[in-house]
């Protein structure tokens, strides 16, 4: 979100998908399998196109 322009942010979003392969692997799934829980969330709750984020929740 900080990212002064668009290569910038296309740098940081490649170090965060590096990530997101890494522990994929790590746990022994593939991007598919994660793409296809993203793609059941997003249908379930809802993405974050809005950039609308929960930052807290309280339980009774």
């Amino acid at each position: 979100m900080n990212a002064e322009n668009k290569e910038e942010a296309l740098e940081e979003l490649a170090d965060l998908l590096e990530i997101i392969h890494a522990l994929a692997a790590y746990h022994g799934s593939s991007m598919e399998e994660v793409e296809n829980i993203r793609k059941e969330k997003v249908k379930k709750r809802g993405g974050f196109e809005q950039k609308i984020f929960l930052v807290e929740v309280e339980d009774d």
